[in-house]
């Protein structure tokens, strides 16, 4: 029948429309296990990022969905090209699958020390997280995502310099880590440093311009250092 989805060996391997007509109906009923090992099995990261940047919106939006699942470190620099683009379901996908790439980059038993970390997190429990994130690091030291969630617990904690430091090993790592800058200006907003948050904001809206959240932590940061400049 004409409403029939063709098997994927009829459809050819780069065409958009074989993409979307595969795709669509997995996530549109939650099947992310069955999405996962199409998306392995049929494109390379490569091709989810040239679909990531059609003119088709719904293109688009389901290679940034694809990549959430699927992506690979391989996939961040044209990823992050994408925070900068005004339409929001793109600059958002963007970020996710930034995050969830972020976050599954470790070896195996370092994603099991961040994920054990990441429940203590949830509850609270900060000092058993940070030696959960410590001991996913020291695993795999090229995970800077565990540097930067151990970064998190500190700031909950209060230890906003040991965040920093951290925050500092991330960027250093991955120059283009928004959420670090970001972490990095709450530290120094906590610590009065109010120059230095300014410039981690502004790092990070450039990066990633369409954080609102920033945005105001920005604009109060700047009415801060106005009322404090001195009168000519």
């Amino acid at each position: 029948m004409g409403s029939e989805i063709p098997h994927e060996s009829m459809l050819p391997l780069a065409e958009p429309m074989a993409f979307t007509t595969l795709l669509s109906p997995l996530l549109a009923r939650g099947s992310l296990c069955e999405a996962r090992e199409l998306i392995s099995r049929r494109w390379p990261i490569s091709h989810l990022c040239d679909f990531a940047y059609s003119p088709n919106r719904r293109t688009a939006e389901l290679a940034l969905a694809a990549l959430a699942i699927g992506g690979d470190p391989s996939a961040i620099a044209r990823l992050e090209i994408l925070l900068r683009r005004p339409c929001e379901s793109i600059h958002r996908g963007a970020e996710n699958a930034l995050w969830c790439i972020w976050a599954r980059s470790g070896s195996p038993q370092a994603l099991h020390h961040l994920k054990r970390g990441s429940m203590h997190l949830k509850h609270e429990n900060f000092l058993p997280a940070t030696d959960e994130f410590s001991l996913a690091f020291s695993t795999d030291p090229t995970f800077s995502e565990a540097l930067n969630q151990r970064a998190i617990a500190y700031f909950l904690s209060g230890r906003y310099n040991p965040a920093i430091r951290d925050c500092q090993t991330v960027i250093a790592m991955m120059p283009a880590h928004f959420g670090a800058w970001a972490g990095m200006g709450h530290c120094h907003i906590q610590l009065g440093q109010m120059q230095a948050a300014r410039s981690c904001y502004c790092r990070a809206l450039a990066i990633y311009p369409y954080m609102d959240g920033i945005q105001k932590s920005l604009a109060d940061v700047e009415s801060i250092l106005g009322r404090a400049a001195p009168v000519a």
